[in-house]
């Protein structure tokens, strides 16, 4: 008993412990994309989909014996094949250009075999339990494999990733796979002694009559397979698609990762335990009442505060995970037939996996895969309900189907509707890898106005990364947005215009956007953009017009594909830095920040690519997290001198409030800029240096004030 109690709780450690570990080793050889995540997700969904078909193929055609000893094989070999794991992209380095392909292909190479095997743990090992023990509570081993993969995840945030670095979690993994090995070890020893064909278990089971309730539901059918899978692909969009929605504007950091997946992991922890946890009469009306809480957060969007979209997003996920597992489990058949089960449960958790991952993004040009899948929700409630429901008058039965159905349209439409208005005054939006764009234009003055200007507007999720005014269809070339000439890069750029370059100042942007920087340089010798997005290549090149203005000005433009921060490496490592004057990081996709581009390693990267008296611009406005603590530890451990530069709205210019930290050796453009008597002293809490190992978004997660109130207080000396 205790071995596979054991052997079903640690494998399900593992399995998603696992998880957080491969996907922050991927996440900088992809730009810091939130979609990292999710196409994780379906590879650990399709492996253990994988995973439970070898558990239901193996107890079909071996012997108890043979089953551990083919398990133990299996896991010997991926052991000495796959351990320690230590993902690398350079096995499949320009073998595509998908990055979702891509990321699979590292994922299967590191640790498929591994993931595979201990993902069929749960059903292998029950089935082997319920040989040894036919009277046991078997669906009992299913609830404590849940409850090792909620601590698998929770124990990742609050215990391995504040205190080792990425290689010491993923060596101590690999530990705790040696020690499943040795379990699996003692199953065979134990196996050697009990000759009982697996044949021979189930007709043990077929003869207990322990639950005459399951006994009916050996055969199940056709409808009722549907309807498992149906059930657990809800449960799976409804997860990623809450996922993508928190993620696309805050990080895309194990936290978050964790927290959505956390709750759908509780949901079926619950609801496995025991039936009486989950109740329609208590469940069903909260589903309704979570449900507007979501939708009041969807509709506000980006106006609703951090907490109230987190609690509404997740608590709707939470609630609709408790419904689709509730009917799930109610559904269930007999143990006999448990890895069956398990094998369908599984089936539809991958395909609601490869719906979001890989077919919404086709279909989609926005992140409505959420809207989609709360009306599917609604409509599989519907037929649950009212499948076998016992009314006391087919009056009553009628009407509450037709309450019922009202209240999917009324959803439908008022989700619908919300779509409609996201898209109005949208010339264009596009779904990629790296995020959701959308480009708009409305009118910026007053329509009384002699000239009425227009504003044209590309956002990434909810947050502009760039703009420019028009005025009678002719783009204005002129700073906007977050790039002022008062703004942080803007008095980095106007102080290196003013040197004696001939002809002017280098200057590097990790981030290119609409290219609204470019007009800050009129007067550059180079201005080089790194755009890791080619939609965003794409859009700028059709709709605005920054970066043709500054070539007619005679700047050198570049747009260099890719990840900046490679290419910035490639710079190096080729003997030839950029040898930039100023060197600009705004490399955010909509509030999310790209962790990789925030580290030491990064900053000393930055710092290699810059002129003697270059200077360093981070762009560190943000609704959700305060950035500049991270920064400014770096920068003092490096021995650099930071101002934080604060500039406010002008609303007249469409001009926005930003925050820039400026790093410098330049002691002249410090002495220039603001005199130590009129700096206003900060005090920045002390953190953990980031680095490529290791970093921590939970302690930067805050609502800091972008912009100041007063202008005495425009720089900040730390």
């Amino acid at each position: 008993m205790l071995k596979y109690a054991l052997a079903v709780f640690l494998s399900a450690f593992l399995l998603f412990q696992v998880q957080p570990i491969v996907a922050k080793y991927l996440l900088p050889w992809f730009g810091g994309a939130s979609s990292v995540w999710t196409v994780c997700l379906v590879f650990f969904q399709v492996f253990l989909l994988l995973g439970y078909l070898y558990a239901h193929l193996l107890c079909k055609i071996a012997s108890i014996k043979h089953q551990t000893l083919i398990h133990v094989c299996l896991v010997g070999l991926a052991m000495l094949a796959f351990l320690p794991i230590e993902p690398s992209g350079a096995a499949v380095s320009g073998l595509t250009d998908n990055p979702q392909i891509e990321i699979l292909l590292v994922l299967v190479l590191t640790i498929g075999l591994p993931y595979a095997l201990i993902s069929s743990s749960g059903p292998l090992f029950q089935s082997w339990f319920q040989h040894d023990f036919p009277s046991g509570a078997t669906y009992r081993l299913y609830a404590l494999s849940n409850t090792g993969s909620l601590l698998g995840l929770l124990s990742y945030p609050l215990l391995f990733e504040p205190f080792l670095d990425l290689k010491q979690q993923a060596n101590l993994w690999s530990v705790g796979f040696l020690v499943y090995f040795a379990i699996c070890l003692v199953c065979l020893w134990s196996a050697k002694r009990n000759l009982v064909p697996v044949s021979g278990a189930n007709e043990r089971l077929a003869d207990h009559n322990a639950d005459n309730t399951h006994e009916s539901n050996l055969r199940p059918t056709l409808p009722t397979i549907l309807l498992w899978i149906g059930l657990a692909a809800t449960a799976s969009v409804l997860l990623l698609a809450t996922t993508n929605q928190i993620t696309q504007d805050i990080a895309s950091v194990p936290f978050l990762w964790i927290l959505p997946l956390a709750l759908y992991l509780i949901s079926f922890i619950i609801c496995f335990d025991k039936p009486t946890w989950y109740r329609r009469r208590f469940w069903v009306p909260l589903l309704i009442a979570s449900s507007v809480a979501a939708l009041i957060a969807i509709m506000k969007g980006s106006t609703a505060s951090f907490w109230y979209q987190i609690l509404a997003y997740t608590g709707m996920l939470f609630v609709g995970c408790m419904v689709c597992h509730g009917e799930l489990y109610a559904k269930r058949p007999h143990p006999a037939l448990l890895t069956k089960f398990y094998l369908t449960v599984s089936l539809g958790g991958a395909l609601g996996g490869f719906f979001v991952a890989l077919v919404a993004p086709l279909l989609f040009t926005g992140y409505w895969e959420l809207h989609l899948v709360w009306v599917v929700l609604f409509v599989l409630v519907g037929l649950c309900l009212f499948a076998n429901a016992k009314f006391k008058s087919r009056l009553m039965d009628l009407g509450a189907q037709v309450a019922w159905t009202l209240l999917c349209v009324v959803l439908s439409f008022m989700l619908y509707a919300h779509i409609e208005n996201r898209k109005a005054n949208v010339s264009e939006q596009t779904r990629g890898f790296y995020g959701v764009l959308t480009l708009s234009e409305h009118l910026f003055d007053e329509a009384s106005s002699p000239e009425p200007r227009r504003i044209r507007l590309l956002k990434n999720g909810s947050i502009i990364h760039g703009s420019q005014l028009t005025l009678d269809g002719k783009p204005l070339f002129q700073p906007t947005s977050y790039y002022s000439e008062q703004s942080g890069v803007g008095l980095a750029i106007e102080y290196q215009l003013g040197k004696e370059h001939l002809p002017g100042p280098r200057v590097g942007v990790l981030g290119m956007g609409a290219a609204t920087i470019a007009s800050l340089c009129e007067s550059c010798r180079t201005l080089t953009f790194f755009e890791i997005d080619p939609n965003v290549i794409d859009i700028e090149q059709r709709y605005f017009s920054n970066i043709a203005e500054a070539r007619a000005a005679g700047v050198s433009v570049d747009v260099i594909e890719g990840d900046g921060r490679i290419s910035l490496s490639g710079a190096v490592a080729g003997g030839e830095p950029f040898d930039f004057d100023v060197l600009a990081i705004d490399a955010f996709s909509g509030d999310a920040i790209p962790v990789h581009l925030l580290t030491y390693e990064a900053v000393e990267l930055y710092w290699q690519n810059l002129s003697a008296n270059g200077i360093l611009a981070m762009h560190i406005s943000n609704r959700h997290l305060d950035i500049a603590p991270v920064i400014i530890k770096i920068a003092k451990e490096m021995g650099k001198t930071v101002v934080k530069a604060s500039n406010l709205d002008d609303q007249s210019r469409a001009v926005y409030a930003s925050d820039w930290i400026l790093m410098t050796d330049n002691q002249d453009f410090l002495n220039q800029l603001v005199s130590p008597q009129a700096c206003n002293k900060g005090q920045v809490k002390d953190l953990p240096t980031w680095t490529d190992q290791y970093s921590n978004i939970v302690r930067i997660m805050s609502q800091p004030t972008i912009g100041n109130d007063s202008e005495h207080q425009r720089f900040t000396c730390y």
